[in-house]
């Protein structure tokens, strides 16, 4: 795949992302002669939309909100997908498309790094989209209780029923979770822990992972460190599956440091109106 083409990544929005930068910094730091671009989908266009993408491009990135949608339109699941019904990335290869998510390895990756050998045994997870399938996935495999919860409680039933070892948790019981958790990772938008939608109390020592990257410093971030708990930014997540990603399109071992300067560099950039 290395001799050339394009990649995608599809979603909406996909202006902000850093992602383009970072993927495209790899690329021509090896000598590899692919391009990675943004391509707005909104959502219920990605099945409509899908072979064309499978005839321009050899490979796509799948971002919100078609990563569950995206598990039913490739021809092949991996492991990772097949378990967590959501695809993040997706590999164009002999007129088959074969889904795989880094998602969930990239979290652990980043949550070890972030955590160095803290002995995790719960986490609570805010947020049913894809990209809390796949986190939850990961967590279950690593050997943790895992409980979702989110503002649609039809949608936390269904990833608990889809993925083994998941517990739906009612919103009313968020703190009480908080205060039982080793773990708090939010796969919501940043602003939900502003306006008041979501509240719960911090303690020190507590691990907090914000999924989101804009603001680097997100408001539950912000109160993670003001409590004393363990903040970790969603960045470290999308540079360790960006870098996973990358190997499953060029079979080749991903420059993290390269990708990493890229993704900060971006990111201080103004996001494009």
């Amino acid at each position: 795949m290395s001799a050339g083409g394009r990649i995608a990544l599809v979603g909406d929005p996909v202006s902000a992302s850093v992602s383009p930068a970072m993927q495209n910094a790899a690329f021509h730091s090896l000598g590899i002669a692919l391009q990675y671009e943004a391509l707005r989908v909104p959502r219920g266009e990605l099945a409509a939309g899908f072979e064309s993408l499978r005839q321009r491009f050899v490979g796509l990135n799948v971002t919100i909100p078609h990563k569950e949608e995206a598990a039913r339109l490739v021809d092949t699941l991996e492991p990772a997908s097949r378990t967590s019904g959501s695809v993040n990335t997706v590999i164009f290869r002999n007129g088959r498309a074969i889904g795989d998510s880094t998602d969930g390895r990239g979290f652990l990756r980043a949550l070890r790094r972030g955590a160095p050998g803290r002995d995790l045994r719960s986490a609570l997870i805010i947020g049913t989209g894809g990209a809390a399938r796949a986190i939850a996935a990961a967590l279950v495999g690593d050997g943790l209780r895992v409980r979702v919860s989110g503002r649609n409680a039809d949608a936390a039933l269904r990833l608990a029923g889809d993925i083994d070892g998941v517990e739906a948790l009612p919103a009313d019981e968020l703190s009480l979770a908080v205060d039982s958790s080793d773990l708090l990772a939010s796969a919501v938008p940043p602003a939900a822990w502003e306006d008041g939608t979501l509240t719960c109390a911090l303690r020190p020592g507590l691990i907090v992972f914000d999924l989101a990257y804009r603001p680097r410093q997100t408001p539950l971030l912000e109160r993670a460190s003001a409590a004393g708990a363990i903040a970790i930014e969603g960045i470290e997540m999308l540079i360790e599956q960006g870098g996973l990603s990358f190997q499953l399109w060029t079979g080749v071992e991903p420059p993290l440091e390269v990708m990493r300067l890229a993704a900060f560099e971006a990111l201080e950039k103004a996001v494009p109106a």
